[in-house]
């Protein structure tokens, strides 16, 4: 029912977007002040934003949390129930990440923003359990970008990488896409496509990249991690939505670990639409139970190594 109603509402994935009257940041709900430690930091242009439990402990293990909004929106409601979900599973530290919004700011300056306060961040909290990041959406090419620049910069370690529903390259330029795009009553991929092609006009400098043969390089931007080194990054784990146009790229980072000795697990989750998770469904439910269990649980050595020479499960 949920799939039809999108399908016929204003929700379509026909609605334009128009970033210039998104630029709307709502703070946490009452409820969340009340039954949690809520702190913010304000940041030249953006701002960093503490959810504890009460009874947090100074090496509790950490998530570091960039939402998914395009980069037009701030925080929403959903963003800030979403935390409240894990909060109330026993993830006891969340840091979430709001940085300086499109069309107010140049992608650029959003980038290197990113980049200085989460190298703060990591910096401060280097001695906790366990450090995760986790990017949904357009925040999910945004943390892979900053932990791309740490293992470059040889940065304090994280633990693990988590994305939700990843846009993975700005283009959308995947051919599996065209197949998904017709039942996917969210995204409009070519409002996205001309989104990304603005920012991309904003970010002086590209990344070279190497296929594994070495015999051709092509120019990669940070809007494009589909192309990045997996190997520089931490364990990563993928839960993408069936009828869900990021999906296909989603995939193709799979296709791309099965090739290299990383550890890589992927979950799809059928009949499910791009950011299922923020509305009442019991598959939402079962991923963050997954979600809490991930951050609060170290990978057991036995995980590990079950799931190397890309076996995903």
């Amino acid at each position: 029912m949920l799939y039809y109603f999108l399908k016929h509402t204003d929700a379509t994935y026909r609605k334009p977007i128009d970033p210039v009257r998104e630029n709307i940041s709502l703070h946490p709900p009452k409820n969340l002040y009340s039954n949690y430690s809520i702190g913010s930091n304000a940041i030249r242009d953006g701002a960093v934003w503490t959810c504890e439990t009460k009874s947090v402990k100074g090496d509790d293990p950490t998530l570091l949390y960039f939402y998914g909004s395009g980069l037009i929106r701030g925080p929403r409601k959903q963003h800030w129930k979403f935390i409240e979900q894990l909060l109330q599973r026993g993830v006891p530290r969340i840091i979430l990440v709001e940085a300086p919004l499109f069309p107010s700011f140049k992608i650029s300056y959003t980038l290197a923003w990113s980049l200085k306060v989460t190298t703060e961040i990591v910096n401060k909290v280097d001695k906790v359990a366990q450090f995760k990041v986790l990017g949904e959406g357009s925040g999910a090419w945004l943390a892979y970008y900053l932990l791309h620049n740490f293992a470059n910069k040889k940065q304090p370690s994280v633990n693990e990488l988590i994305l939700l529903c990843p846009w993975l390259d700005y283009t959308l330029s995947n051919p599996w896409i065209d197949k998904i795009e017709a039942i996917d009553p969210i995204n409009n991929r070519a409002e996205w496509t001309r989104l990304g092609a603005t920012w991309q006009r904003q970010i002086a400098t590209a990344e070279k990249y190497e296929t594994v043969k070495g015999d051709y390089k092509e120019t990669i931007t940070p809007l494009a991690p589909v192309y990045f080194d997996l190997r520089k990054m931490p364990p990563t784990r993928v839960y993408t939505a069936e009828y869900d146009i990021f999906k296909a790229d989603a995939e193709k980072l799979r296709q791309k670990a099965a090739s290299q000795p990383v550890i890589f697990n992927y979950y799809e989750y059928k009949k499910m639409v791009h950011n299922w998770y923020h509305y009442a469904l019991p598959e939402s439910e079962l991923l963050f139970d997954q979600l809490a269990a991930t951050v609060t649980q170290p990978m057991s050595e036995w995980e590990k190594t079950a799931e190397l020479n890309g076996k995903f499960w």
